[in-house]
């Protein structure tokens, strides 16, 4: 027979069961709260005061002292407080007037370039700092900066044109608003929240929310074409849907 050797004395076969411990690790939000921006901006500045620097004078390792205790790490502290000092305000992603007309400056000479932008940018305001990114300079031309943005009144036609869109691709608010030409996201969403909510107040229609958003629709186009005293013609509409 064969012969097994004796285990050591030190095994413990019920160890091998056991499930080691599991480390909380601390997770960063790259989003800031108030309270972050706020606590990592009084250190930076109890810092200098302690070290007799400027805020502008810190550098790298500055701030893996400063980050000390924090879940961001040296290199994002060190972001957020050079955007603070760029942008003279606490309010995160706050972009300041000498950002804004940059941008529009930039726009003209590299269209709508969006990496490039962004490059020259942070090397002109931020010393090279990657404080602004493609996405955020699209971002702040598009829904805030943009002459083209119309803020005006919503029309008949538009408003139609959001319904039929809101029964097509629901809250897609970003394919709704290609149906409106100039109009944002943001407004066409706020726009559209709206509409819903007068047609939910209003109609003595029963049945689904649907039903009675298309029930909405032929009655403005019905009303619309008695005050032309003319019917519109399907081509007219963006939207071939059957209501």
């Amino acid at each position: 027979m064969p012969s097994y050797s004796p285990l050591p004395l030190a095994f413990n076969p019920s160890a091998m069961e056991e499930k080691p411990e599991k480390v909380e690790k601390i997770k960063y939000h790259r989003t800031w709260s108030k309270i972050q921006i706020e606590e990592v901006f009084n250190l930076s500045m109890q810092y200098c005061q302690k070290n007799k620097k400027s805020i502008e004078e810190l550098i790298l390792n500055d701030f893996g002292i400063i980050a000390l205790g924090l879940p961001q790490s040296p290199e994002q502290v060190m972001l957020k407080v050079k955007e603070i000092i760029a942008n003279g305000t606490l309010r995160p992603g706050k972009w300041s007037q000498n950002e804004d007309e940059m941008l529009a400056n930039l726009i003209n000479r590299f269209g709508c370039k969006w990496s490039k932008i962004s490059n020259v940018l942070n090397e002109e305001i931020h010393n090279r700092l990657n404080i602004r990114n493609s996405k955020t300079c699209k971002e702040r031309w598009n829904n805030y900066l943009n002459p083209d943005i119309n803020r005006g009144q919503w029309t008949d036609d538009e408003d139609i044109l959001l319904l039929k869109g809101f029964l097509k691709h629901g809250n897609k608010w970003s394919a709704i608003a290609k149906l409106v030409p100039n109009r944002i996201q943001g407004l066409v969403k706020n726009r559209i929240k709206s509409l819903l909510h007068k047609i939910k107040q209003n109609s003595d229609e029963n049945g689904s929310l649907h039903h009675k958003i298309k029930a909405h629709i032929k009655m403005n186009i019905k009303s619309q074409a008695q005050f032309h005293n003319t019917y519109p013609k399907p081509s007219d509409s963006k939207l071939d849907l059957d209501i």
